[in-house]
């Protein structure tokens, strides 16, 4: 907001808002501690804490809340690869990303919030038949009382080995809100990929440069949140469907969760070369002139191995009269 002096347009309230739902993110799991266990046919997402004195119900609705401000974060991740094919290939619908029409947007990230947080809480409840499944096990393995704990479980079958409908149709909206983000994100990175190859020979050396490494991190920013967000939920919501005799920690696997913003914060920092000329210039933020003397030249020499292997379509020279000084946000291919 205040490093960077080159306009992003809206592009830059995009980048702005992602940290900013991470941030709050992170902070409910700090508050909450919310812990999975996953035993054959069931899950439990659950917290024993029970922060500023809160009531079990009420820490019931904030891991609710959580959920749903996931749903909300991968979201903005979608909305954010809907920028940029946009943005390079059809630069007059960005008009919905300005005004008060980036309202829509936000609206898009918080309708996919409630309803992932919603459904959680009202086809997860806890009930007897669940207390039943699970409570001996929980006790056993983790000393927990059942009773004192706060959060939503799935039992996915009966004592008989029927579905329990009830508890599936989370699983169903889930399902339907991830697999329609991740969509999103596929499609948009697919249509890049096969737009910009079939129009490279129509551009420039340098443009053609360009295009090529900004792909190169555009797959790297379609990697990191399928291993941390996507793959991790997908374990765990369908675990309970193949009924197998199992007993884990699944907890762990919400690290991925609150790994990815911070991750991806990295990721724009360092690739996107107007904020790295800003953090350098800020003699990098809050760290110091004498930190940045003290680190070894062999870990610079590392960090620009990576820079060079990703480094952003900003990359490009100047003096090159085809070259183009818009925000790479804000690439099209040019009229020839």
């Amino acid at each position: 907001m205040f490093g960077v002096s080159r306009n992003f347009g809206s592009y830059k309230y995009l980048l702005t808002l992602f940290p900013a739902v991470g941030i709050f993110f992170a902070t409910i799991e700090v508050i909450l501690y919310p812990n999975m266990y996953s035993h054959n046919s069931a899950y439990i997402f659950y917290s024993t804490d029970r922060p500023f004195g809160l009531q079990k119900e009420t820490i019931t609705k904030l891991l609710a809340l959580y959920a749903g401000v996931y749903a909300s974060t991968i979201s903005i991740l979608a909305v954010q690869f809907i920028y940029r094919y946009w943005a390079i290939f059809h630069t007059t619908k960005l008009i919905y990303f300005k005004g008060f029409k980036f309202f829509i947007w936000v609206f898009y990230a918080v309708y996919f919030g409630i309803q992932y947080g919603f459904g959680l809480y009202y086809f997860e409840r806890i009930d007897a038949y669940t207390r039943r499944y699970l409570e001996e096990d929980m006790m056993n393995k983790y000393g927990v009382d059942f009773f004192e704990i706060a959060g939503q479980a799935q039992v996915a079958y009966d004592e008989n080995g029927s579905p329990r409908w009830w508890n599936i149709y989370c699983t169903i909206n889930v399902s339907v809100i991830v697999f329609f983000q991740y969509s999103v994100i596929t499609y948009c990175t697919a249509r890049m990929y096969i737009e910009m190859e079939s129009k490279l020979q129509l551009l420039s050396e340098s443009l053609r440069t360009l295009h090529r490494q900004f792909f190169k991190t555009l797959v790297l920013q379609i990697a990191t949140p399928t291993i941390t967000l996507f793959i991790p939920i997908s374990l765990i919501i369908y675990l309970p469907l193949f009924d197998m005799e199992i007993d884990l920690p699944t907890g762990i696997l919400l690290c991925g969760f609150t790994v990815y913003p911070a991750m991806d914060a990295i990721i724009v920092m360092y690739i996107v070369k107007d904020y790295r000329i800003a953090i350098q210039s800020s003699n990098y933020m809050f760290l110091g002139k004498k930190f940045q003397e003290k680190v070894s030249d062999s870990f610079r020499k590392w960090l620009d191995k990576i820079y060079q292997l990703l480094r952003p379509a900003d990359s490009f020279n100047a003096a090159d009269p085809t070259t183009t000084e818009q925000p790479l946000s804000v690439l099209r291919v040019p009229n020839l």
